[in-house]
């Protein structure tokens, strides 16, 4: 029998072997070689330091075996997902919706639910109700149809094709031809922990990922009417796409809107027959499941260490005082809200209030999204195109800019915040360390819940911040690259 060892190596050297092959400038090299940002001294010294053969060979290693690890991990988590009794978690919850609509019964009233998951899926006792909108219903129909496990593993298919879309996504906003930028930006996407997370528990916030990021894609090609259709297929999830509507009104897109408001209205409708409620019966049985999955642990702002917007920073910062936690994350909240709305006032005044969509201001609206309202590490592959952006950046300041330590500092703080937003931080920092204590007890130390378990919402503002600092700087620039176009910038 050959082990799993000997496989590891064919995988090793096959993903060296790619690399290899796609670790190309191509004419990306010949356009940096009057770059005056890679003359800095600066510059010169890392270029230097890095071509040091051990260095160069442990870089090339590192990356190697990161991409080996992370295409060993996702193959052996779909092989262990397809078992006879896979680990279904959030799945259960779509799965048991679809079979009550398909009895025509309501999964939103909390007792009905309750039943019935314990019935289909064994697992009894207390169970977070369904919180979702009825326009989710239509979207998971199809579940119904099948067994449990056959449901499972086309859910799984359907994740595997939607990170393909994410990273195909990704790379056609990536403002370079190069192979090797191509694959830098593939592999950062893929580090990304809600890509892994989501295909673990089978939750739908990939899907509302892919379908904002081709949103943004069709409606930067005036294609409104099927942008306008994404972003109504994404609202069954509505912490993470509502924004966007409220962005393209602002953007004067309102055929965009228009579709997108027709479809989710359709959906909706359709939702609520499917299911056999009533608007005042579902609005009814909503606030009071929504009541009760307020007191689960894994949402409780004082309790869990999976949520990552900003609510949470207060209450772990004042347990005790729960006014001054609200009113500190509201005002965290606030001043970040103002400030991206700052930008956006800049970005319209410099160009005429145009209808044009701009990378930095869906990058922004994607990290309020995940910012503001609720969020789990699922929610994280909304930073998507934030991978991007921080890409795009420093190809704009190594085509057009001299080198300022000022904002390469900011670009490595928005990096380095992104980098938290792996497996790396919350599978292997905190997981492991949330195994030394009764979590859902609250029994976590005050100094860990502050410090390493508040890390994905720091980072998350720390993102937001870079972001926006840098967008900012780049309207600054692109003035005066338009009025000086014979000077390169200094910042």
């Amino acid at each position: 029998m050959i082990s799993f060892g000997f496989w590891n190596l064919i995988i090793v050297i096959v993903v060296a072997l790619v690399l290899k092959n796609n670790w190309r400038l191509d004419d990306e090299k010949a356009d940096w070689k009057n770059s005056l940002f890679l003359k800095s001294s600066v510059i010169q010294q890392l270029i230097k330091f890095f071509r040091q053969p051990i260095v160069n060979f442990l870089v090339q290693a590192g990356v190697v075996l990161v991409v080996t690890r992370l295409l060993c991990y996702t193959g052996w988590l779909i092989y262990l997902l397809n078992q006879p009794n896979p680990p279904l978690w959030d799945f259960q919850w779509y799965y048991v919706a679809s079979k009550l609509a398909h009895q025509h019964l309501s999964p939103f009233h909390v007792e009905i639910f309750n039943q019935s998951f314990c019935t289909l899926t064994k697992v009894c006792g207390f169970i977070p109700p369904f919180v979702y909108p009825p326009n989710i219903i239509p979207l998971i129909w199809f579940l119904g149809y099948f067994s449990i496990n056959t449901a499972f593993t086309i859910w799984i298919g359907m994740h595997i094709l939607a990170i393909a879309l994410a990273l195909w996504g990704a790379n056609i906003l990536l403002e370079s031809k190069s192979l090797a930028l191509r694959t830098i930006c593939t592999i950062s996407v893929a580090l990304i922990y809600g890509l892994v997370r989501d295909l673990q528990v089978g939750n739908v916030a990939i899907f509302i990922a892919v379908l904002i990021l081709w949103m943004f894609i069709l409606a930067r090609k005036h294609q409104d009417i099927p942008a306008g259709v994404c972003l109504g297929l994404a609202l069954c999830k509505p912490t993470l796409a509502a924004l966007f509507v409220l962005y393209f009104l602002l953007k004067r897109r309102f055929s965009l809107v228009f579709v997108s408001v027709v479809t989710v209205t359709s959906l909706v409708f359709l939702g609520l027959a499917l299911t056999g409620n009533s608007l005042t019966q579902f609005l009814s049985d909503a606030d009071r499941g929504f009541s009760l999955w307020l007191n689960d642990p894994s949402v409780s702002p004082y309790i869990s260490i999976t949520r990552l917007d900003l609510m949470v920073v207060g209450p772990r910062l004042f347990p005790k005082n729960p006014f001054v936690a609200k009113l500190l994350s509201d005002l965290i909240v606030l001043i970040l809200v103002g400030l991206v709305g700052w930008y956006w006032y800049l970005q319209q005044s410099l160009t005429a209030w145009s209808k044009k969509i701009y990378l930095a201001e869906m990058v922004l609206v994607s990290c309020l999204s995940i910012a503001i309202n609720y969020s789990q590490q699922t929610s994280s592959v909304m930073l998507i195109p934030a991978v991007v952006f921080l890409l795009n950046d420093l190809l704009y300041q190594i085509r057009n800019c001299t080198f300022s330590r000022k904002r390469m500092s900011v670009w490595l703080v928005g990096v380095c915040s992104l980098a938290v937003q792996t497996a790396v931080i919350h599978d292997w920092l905190i997981g492991s360390l949330a195994n030394h204590w009764n979590v859902k007890a609250g029994e976590l130390p005050y100094i860990m819940k502050v410090t390493i378990f508040a890390l994905p919402s720091y980072a998350i503002l720390a993102i937001t911040v870079s972001i926006l600092v840098l967008a900012i700087s780049s309207l600054r620039q692109k003035q005066v690259i338009k009025f000086e176009p014979l000077n390169r910038v200094s910042n």
